[in-house]
């Protein structure tokens, strides 16, 4: 229930926005709906650095059981990525590019121009932990104040779709675009099978700590009120890192094409209907907006459904 409320907010942040640009008009404000929405991601990064830096003992559960989480995120984005990738047909690739034109011909300037986004992007995570750890200007932050950034974020999204005229139809229409959501879970099953050679879980555990598709609070929660703790732990651990890479590979797949779309979908989970939905629709068009939401809200739904299975 707890989920469907949270959808529920949203879609009205969603719907809200979609109105509110009809009734003022179109083409009006084009250019501040994109500014703040750069500005929101921006402020949601350094509040997730924030949050981090503010779970208890931070630092001894990252010596601890920070392994465990890295190498089953990895294993589960590496399983996502291939089977995004196998499902989508080189043909269906959009000859329209994303990447940037190289300057002077300069290997090192396409790396960067690749890279510096990223970079960017995970420096403001950094940012906002060492201010956390570090000063005590952040003691008054309450994570409640995430969710409000997320609702103004997608009212600015609202406002963006009508403004762009993007088509609910198309998401419906194209079967590999309805696909991605069992793109996403298989892969990360996929990688999940490997993690047993690592590490001490089962898969059935390991499945169950991915099932969150970088929804961590609620992964971490579940499990351990499911009675295990420590899985919970990694859980959470990998879930947060999930959605923390998804703002690294989402600009890296973006300026290396529109065929990677799928990829960049899928390595978000969850997150596609919220947080990383800018990104998204800012690297591969506006079109691909509802096949985010979508894809997003599909993944949602099924943490719930899919973590307790495995416990």
């Amino acid at each position: 229930m707890d989920t469907l409320w949270y959808l529920g907010k949203l879609a009205l942040a969603l719907a809200t926005g979609s109105l509110f640009a009809k009734l003022i008009g179109e083409k009006r404000f084009v250019r501040t709906s994109a500014t703040m929405q750069m500005v929101l991601v921006w402020l949601l990064l350094f509040f997730m650095g924030i949050n981090t830096a503010s779970i208890e003992n931070i630092g001894s559960q990252i010596g601890s059981i920070g392994i465990a989480a890295l190498v089953i995120t990895l294993l589960s984005l590496a399983g996502t990525i291939a089977v995004a990738m196998i499902f989508t047909p080189a043909t269906e690739a959009d000859k329209s590019s994303t990447i940037a034109k190289r300057k002077e011909q300069s290997r090192i300037r396409y790396f960067w121009d690749i890279i510096k986004e990223p970079l960017v992007l995970i420096g403001i995570v950094v940012l906002g932990m060492i201010s956390k750890l570090f000063t005590p200007l952040f003691n008054w932050f309450d994570n409640s104040l995430v969710s409000y950034l997320l609702y103004v974020l997608l009212f600015f999204v609202g406002m963006q779709m009508v403004q762009r005229n993007v088509n609910f139809k198309a998401v419906f229409s194209n079967k590999r675009l309805i696909l991605l959501p069992l793109y996403t879970i298989a892969g990360t099953y996929l990688g999940a099978l490997f993690v047993p050679l690592l590490l001490p879980y089962t898969v059935g555990e390991v499945m169950g700590m991915l099932s969150g598709f970088g929804w961590y609070s609620l992964s971490g929660i579940m499990i351990g009120e499911l009675g295990y703790p420590i899985l919970g732990s990694i859980s959470f651990l990998s879930n947060l890192l999930r959605e923390s890479f998804s703002f690294f590979l989402i600009p890296l797949f973006g300026r290396l094409g529109r065929r990677y779309y799928p990829a960049a979908v899928c390595c978000g989970g969850a997150t596609t209907m919220d947080v990383t939905l800018v990104l998204l629709s800012g690297h591969f068009g506006i079109q691909t907006m509802v096949a985010s939401i979508f894809h997003g809200v599909v993944m949602s739904l099924s943490a719930p459904l899919l973590i307790p299975l495995f416990f």
